[in-house]
Parts: C-alpha cells; sequence; structure tokens
C-alpha cells in the first residue's frame, strides 16, 4: 500500500538520530516494517525547537519507500499566539497548493490525519473526499473548543464567533472521515459526539513510544555526560525527572512549593527538570537556591534514556484543563515502560489509572505533592511495587506492538472496505 501520514508539531527521522520518537516516526516505521510505501507530510517549520528546517518545499527521500515532504509556513514564537495561527492557516494553503499538484499515479491508498492543526485536516480532508480516497483523523486535542476554556460570558460568545470557521473545518474534517482514531476512551466519545460521526470502525490510539535499547557504550557516554556536564551523582538511584516544554500546559506552583517545604530538607533526592520553554526563568529563579535541582536544557534520546535508569518517578505537573484529564499524555505511557511510578496531581484519565492499576502517587488535598515525594524517596517497598505495577501495565495496554502492530493489520486488512 502507499501510506501518507500527515502529521505536524513532532520531531521527524530528519531532526537527527537522537529525538524522541512520537506518532508520526512510530507509525511510521511500523508501516514500512509491514512493506509499506510511506510519505510523511509535515510542517518545515519546527514546533520543538521553534526554527525553520530548510525555509523553503523540501522533499527527503529516505529510503525507496520512504519520503519526508516538508510544507513551509512562517512559523511562531510562541505557542499560544495570533503568529501560530497565521502559521497553521499558511500551512494549510500550502499544503492544498501541494496537493493539486499530485499526479493520480501517485495518489494514495489510505491517509492518516494527525489533528490539530484543523487547517491542514481540513484542506486534506477536502482534497482526499474529492479523490475518494479513505482516510482517518487522529485526534489529539480538543480544537476549537480548547480556546472556549478560560471564557465565560460574552466573551466566550464573541471568541465563539470569531471562531465559527474553525468549529465548521474541525466537523467538516471529522465528519467526512472515514473513520476516527483519539488517544483515549473519552477523546474519542468527545469526537464521536462534536463530529456526529459515530463509525463503527472508530477506535482508540494509545500515544505510544517505540522503545529502544541504546548500547552499554551509548549508555556509558551518556551517563558520563550527566556526571561532567550537568554535575549529578550517577552513582545513585535516587533522580525524579521531568522531560518536556516547560510551558504553561503545566502547573509548577505545587511542586515547587514541595521542593521548599520542609519536609523534604533532609531528604537525598536529585530533581532533574529537562526541556526549555516559556516557564524556565520562572522555574529556574523560583528554585534557584536548591543544589539538588537541576536543568539540563533539552537533553538527546540516549541522555534521556540513560537518566531514567538511575530515576525512581517521573513528574506530572499538568494543569487540570479539561483536554488534559480526557488525556494520557505520551510522557505517562514513556514513564510506565521504565518501571517508573508517576506523581501527578492531574484528575480524570491518569488518576483512575494510578489508582486502578496502582502505578504512582496521587497528589490532592489529603496527600500533598511533598508527602508523595516524601513517600516515593523514604518507601523503597512501595515505591518496587508501584514500579512493577507501572512496568506491567505498560506491557498489558501500551506496547506500540500492541497499539500500532493492530492499527496495521487492521488498515491492512480493510483499507479498500473503508
Amino acid at each position: 500500500m502507499k501510506i501518507w501520514i500527515l502529521q505536524t508539531g513532532e520531531f521527524l527521522q530528519t531532526d537527527g538520530e537522537n529525538v524522541r520518537p512520537m506518532r508520526a516516526i512510530n507509525l511510521s516505521e511500523y508501516f514500512l516494517k509491514r512493506g509499506h510505501s510511506v510519505k510523511l507530510l509535515s510542517s518545515d517549520f519546527s514546533h520543538q525547537m521553534k526554527l525553520h528546517r530548510y525555509k523553503n518545499l523540501t522533499v527527503k527521500k529516505l529510503s525507496d519507500n520512504f519520503q519526508i515532504t516538508l510544507i513551509p509556513s512562517p512559523g511562531y514564537k510562541s505557542n499560544i499566539s495570533f503568529q501560530r495561527l497565521l502559521d497553521h492557516f499558511i500551512l494549510g494553503i500550502n499544503t492544498f497548493k501541494y496537493l493539486f499538484k499530485i499526479r493520480p499515479e501517485n495518489y494514495p491508498d489510505f491517509v492518516f490525519i494527525g489533528y490539530p492543526p484543523i487547517e491542514t485536516t481540513f484542506f486534506l480532508s477536502i482534497w482526499l473526499k474529492s479523490k475518494k480516497i479513505p482516510f482517518c483523523v487522529d485526534i489529539k486535542d480538543q480544537w476549537p473548543h480548547i480556546f472556549l476554556q478560560k471564557s465565560m460570558g460574552l466573551k466566550r460568545q464573541i471568541i465563539k464567533l470569531i471562531l465559527t470557521p474553525y468549529f465548521y473545518a474541525a466537523k467538516f474534517s471529522l465528519k467526512n472521515a472515514n473513520f476516527i482514531t483519539a488517544i483515549t476512551p473519552n477523546f474519542l466519545n468527545w469526537s464521536e459526539n462534536f463530529s456526529k460521526n459515530f463509525n463503527k470502525n472508530n477506535r482508540v490510539l494509545y500515544l505510544v513510544p517505540n522503545i529502544k535499547e541504546i548500547s552499554q557504550l551509548k549508555l556509558e557516554e551518556s551517563l558520563l555526560w550527566w556526571k561532567k556536564q550537568i554535575g549529578i551523582d550517577i552513582k545513585k538511584k535516587n533522580k525524579i525527572i521531568f522531560a518536556g516544554n516547560i510551558n504553561n500546559a503545566y502547573d509548577f506552583n505545587d511542586l515547587i512549593s514541595a521542593t521548599l517545604s520542609p519536609k523534604l530538607e533532609d531528604c537525598e533526592f536529585e530533581i532533574l527538570i529537562c526541556g526549555d520553554g516559556e516557564c524556565i526563568s520562572f522555574l529556574k529563579e523560583k528554585l534557584k537556591e536548591k543544589s539538588n535541582i537541576f536543568f539540563p536544557g533539552w537533553v538527546d534520546l540516549n541522555q534521556l534514556t540513560a537518566i531514567k535508569k538511575l530515576s525512581i518517578a517521573t513528574l506530572a505537573p499538568y494543569r487540570n484543563t479539561p483536554d488534559f484529564q480526557m488525556s494520557i499524555p505520551n510522557k505517562v505511557i514513556d514513564s510506565l515502560s521504565f518501571g517508573l511510578p508517576i506523581i501527578t496531581s492531574l484528575k480524570g484519565e491518569l488518576e483512575n489509572i494510578i489508582k486502578k492499576y496502582n502505578v504512582g502517587y496521587f497528589c490532592d488535598k489529603n496527600s500533598k505533592w511533598e508527602d508523595q515525594i516524601f513517600s516515593c524517596i523514604n518507601d523503597p517497598i512501595k515505591r518496587d511495587s508501584l514500579s512493577y505495577n507501572s512496568r506491567k501495565l505498560y506491557e498489558e495496554k501500551f506496547t506500540s506492538d500492541n497499539v500500532y502492530g493492530e492499527f496495521i493489520k487492521f488498515i491492512e486488512q480493510n483499507y479498500k472496505s473503508l
């Protein structure tokens, strides 16, 4: 089969060997393993790095069966900005222009569309519908509804009016998809109710990592980097780790209060906050007196894998917004794969998983962040039990073979009748 995958906002194979693989990389590699031809469409602008890869329409042929096509757009500096909306609109227009240059003999047999952005999804779905090519839309966020979450009354009505074209475009795309996938059951229910697309083939497609072991040499090199460049103690397995964009998607205030709490004063542990973003300066300023908290910036996949082997838990300080409460973030599943219990206060799907499967420490008014971090550090028997449960849950429910392997078999068997 000829497969197209449209996915923006993620690292790609052309971004380097040690980038963190997400939906685009993992799904394309699984299709390739099954012998299919894959074209990966994405933005020339990198959401993570906030820079242009090549600054024009670029085609990278990585093998006879695999190419990446990068479509230009203006780019943006802030994730929440008019610049980003403009970038996505122009990306959608440029995608539409690109599609009309495709010859019929190069049309795909099936297309997987990552949503959002709304604009690229909309223009591609129009083209696919006109060509009678089957496609699915993969829901990862509640766009455009997410823009209304913090608005009330008249302001909410005005914003909703302004966003009317986005609501129409989103509903059109989802309604006309041959089927919908979503990252959790709650996201799938929301998608179906919004679009009125209740196709029998709609399904959950968890956002799972494709775990790859690194060599002993790479492991030792990475640990040495942590020791020499960052200054951590690599002889002790006492790290608690966060890795990701350090932005307003997270509420770091409770974590800050916990790390400054007298309760943790005599505890022997290190916190590693890996990544960068608009909140990094605020976080560094608040925690500047703490000698056991490190900010290494962005780290590559080998470095991240190495430090996880010395870690005892993962921090997941997501804001309690409706979209996150419906989600199981990829960082959570990645943490489970390493047998690392999760420390979080995120209600909804993640709270349910932690309590049902006993795979982490849930923080609330009765068990505050400092209480749960203290328990994690000082109760190794409980921690080992949570670690075992985490790895067990990952193996049973979230391996990439289970999720992506079964999905691709479904496409192979059914794409002609979708």
